[in-house]
């Protein structure tokens, strides 16, 4: 929820603003800068992302406003249930996470059951991790690149807006005239700055920061699978996977397994 939050702060932070100026909120709409830039912007979109992953693209859009964050240690909390089930010939845990990191040891479990050695299982998982992120890693690629679109319709619609204006001064318009129509045209430069730099460049930003949390997690679940198929105690698994996180962060499955116990 980080980048709709992040959008109430700047909206609430504007609002202020034109608050402050004594304006009413009307003097700031104008449909030219808005079609212009929004417009202009959404027709590079339907141009340049990559649409051959047309899933992977909405998803990660619609992962902007609703996508719950996955915490590390309820995550290795759950490698180590992976772990115990694997060793106990369950190869069909399923994970009640979701992403990569639930996918690797899914697919992990799997490639234990058929047989495979573990430099092959470490080879699979890891390659299938690279495609993943590469995958993910062009759509936020496409997104941030989007943002350097926004201002240059923004500047096309100020354009527009001052050869009205022109038109409007060798018609014989006075100054009053003159301020309101040239106000109107700034507004499209305002509309591309505050597109490109409110929601396209830190929309591709925190898909970009995914991109990277994604992996850490698909890191751990391959270490998690290995440790399973190399039958550790749940100990040596607890110790290795805590090294991933910060302390407050860290698992003990002794505690759980008194606490079970009890």
């Amino acid at each position: 929820m980080a980048f709709p939050l992040g959008l109430v702060i700047a909206v609430v932070s504007i609002i202020a603003a034109v608050t402050h100026l004594k304006q009413e909120a009307h003097y700031f709409w104008d449909f030219v800068a808005f079609a212009c830039v929004f417009g202009g912007t959404l027709a590079v979109a339907v141009i340049t992302l990559p649409w051959q992953y047309r899933k992977i693209v909405f998803k990660s859009l619609l992962s902007l406003v609703a996508s719950p964050k996955i915490q590390m240690g309820e995550f290795l909390a759950e490698c180590i249930e992976y772990i115990k089930a694997v060793r106990e010939g369950n190869t069909h845990f399923q994970p009640s996470s979701s992403g990569l990191g639930a996918q690797i040891l899914r697919d992990g479990a799997e490639l234990i059951s058929l047989g495979f050695e573990r430099k092959k299982i470490h080879s699979i998982l890891e390659e299938r991790i690279h495609q993943y992120c590469e995958r993910q890693q062009r759509v936020a690629n496409a997104v941030r690149s989007l943002a350097k679109y926004p201002p240059a319709f923004g500047l096309a619609g100020t354009v527009l807006g001052l050869v009205t204006l022109m038109r409007a001064v060798s018609a014989g318009a006075d100054a009053k005239q003159t301020g309101l129509v040239m106000a109107v045209a700034l507004m499209a430069t305002f509309y591309g700055l505050l597109v490109s730099n409110l929601i396209v460049n830190p929309a591709g930003e925190y898909l970009a920061k995914k991109v990277g949390e994604e992996r850490k997690l698909g890191e751990v679940a391959i270490h998690s699978v290995l440790l399973a198929g190399d039958q550790a105690s749940l100990l040596e698994a607890q110790e290795t996977l805590n090294s991933y996180v910060p302390e407050h962060h860290r698992v003990n499955v002794i505690r759980f397994d008194a606490e079970g116990a009890a």
